[in-house]
């Protein structure tokens, strides 16, 4: 979805109805105010909420209105923003006004058609903010059963959050499709930051794939994750860090600021399957674009590779489509040998091998690199590391998934032989 020159990797549909809808005359705009929207939103949301609705419409309804009533709120802290926040803000509550006036007072647009995505609010578990991501489920979603997962981060847009709710409510186009047999995840990042984590926002990746666990089934060996942009950048960090997590990843228009190549964590997601996309008309991200396939080259990962001809910085609907059919041909693996290089606080780890930090009771302090390579043979595990310490291995279902006896060695000593235990193994190095 593409706003004001920025490209937003959103994954919603109705691409071509935002610019029709946004272009609201001034004299429409000045006979109504945020307030006065608000109040015509509250109404129907509210007889929506006094009669039955499934769990999950209900939330989303409470979560748009929440999220319309923060927007509207926190106006009166605009200072001299207030007027230009205040008509950016009303064209986004107007679209949600339009939307719950078409299907999006439908619970089966949302639960059963997968022709609307929802939009679930939470109270952030890193500082209590009220934080959201949009959730497209499959056409009739079956709770019982396991999806394959797609998230899909965000580029630079608009620093208001109620723009991301508006996209859901936009008219559809006449060639809206469902996304297909997957549950596709669109976290909030609150707003236009440096790399994420700057910002507090890379937790609330996993809150929103938590917030999914809580009432879907996903199917652990197809998650995706894909970005545009910034999102795209984003993506190339997160892979790096947690490469176990993910069947194949995405990146359009990216580059490699997040993690830069000196960091040494490419080779951390040296069997990851990556998609890598640019216009031919974006001469700065073609650049970035080069660098990164050389660099996954250098790892022996040659990535797929597609330069979109007469196009720009911001992707057409057929290139997003072409990237997510391809994406979900990959099945994740744990290869029989990977190596992974700890540099924060947060990623320890992969396949259920971990290096406990040096400073556990320390907040957020920069720890001294380490790293640890493994070998899988049959029924024997390898590991050896540098500059660990401790070293915790899960041989089970978490982890290294063996079964039956297995033996262990770690930097050339034997460690373990046996049955698989039911707890991860702690050692001292």
């Amino acid at each position: 979805m593409l706003l004001l020159g920025f490209a937003l990797f959103t994954g919603e549909k109705s691409n071509s109805a935002f610019a029709s809808h946004t272009t609201s005359s001034e004299d429409s705009q000045q006979q109504d105010t945020p307030e006065a929207v608000l109040a015509r939103i509250q109404t129907p949301i509210t007889q929506l909420l006094d009669k039955p609705q499934p769990p999950l419409y209900a939330r989303h309804l409470r979560s748009v209105l929440a999220l319309c009533e923060d927007g509207v709120f926190k106006l009166q802290f605009a200072g001299p923003h207030t007027n230009e926040q205040a008509k950016e803000l009303l064209t986004y509550l107007q679209t949600i006004e339009s939307g719950l006036n078409d299907d999006g007072g439908n619970a089966e647009a949302y639960l059963a058609s997968g022709r609307r995505a929802l939009t679930l609010a939470r109270l952030s578990r890193s500082d209590d903010t009220l934080q959201f991501c949009t959730v497209s489920l499959p056409p009739h979603w079956d709770s019982a059963r396991a999806y394959p997962l797609y998230v899909q981060l965000h580029g630079r847009g608009p620093d208001l959050p109620l723009a991301y709710v508006n996209y859901t409510f936009l008219p559809h186009g006449k060639d809206d499709a469902p996304d297909g047999d997957v549950i596709v995840v669109v976290p909030w990042l609150r707003g236009n930051g440096g790399w994420r984590n700057d910002n507090g926002s890379e937790p609330d990746i996993w809150e929103a794939i938590d917030d999914v666990k809580s009432f879907a089934k996903l199917d652990a060996d197809h998650w995706y994750i894909s970005g545009h942009s910034w999102g795209g950048d984003d993506t190339w960090v997160i892979v790096q860090r947690t490469p176990d997590l993910w069947a194949a990843a995405g990146i359009m228009a990216g580059n490699s600021s997040g993690a830069p190549l000196g960091l040494g964590l490419l080779s951390n997601a040296s069997h990851i399957p990556f998609y890598l996309w640019v216009g031919d008309r974006d001469p700065l991200r073609r650049l970035s674009f080069d660098e990164l396939n050389t660099s996954l080259i250098a790892v022996g990962n040659p990535p797929k590779l597609v330069v979109a001809t007469g196009v720009g910085h911001n992707y057409r609907p057929q290139d997003a489509a072409a990237m997510q059919a391809w994406l979900l041909q990959h099945t994740r693996h744990r290869p029989s040998h990977f190596s992974f290089v700890v540099d924060s606080t947060q990623h320890r780890g992969i396949w259920g091998i971990s290096i406990p930090r040096k400073f556990p009771d320390a907040y957020n302090v920069a720890e001294p690199k380490a790293k640890f390579e493994c070998w899988i043979e049959r029924a024997s595990v390898r590991i050896q590391t540098w500059d660990a310490e401790k070293l915790d291995v899960d041989l089970g279902p978490q982890g290294l998934n063996f079964s039956g006896n297995v033996k262990m060695i770690v930097n050339g000593k034997a460690k373990f032989e046996g049955p698989v235990p039911a707890k991860a193994i702690s050692l001292s190095l």
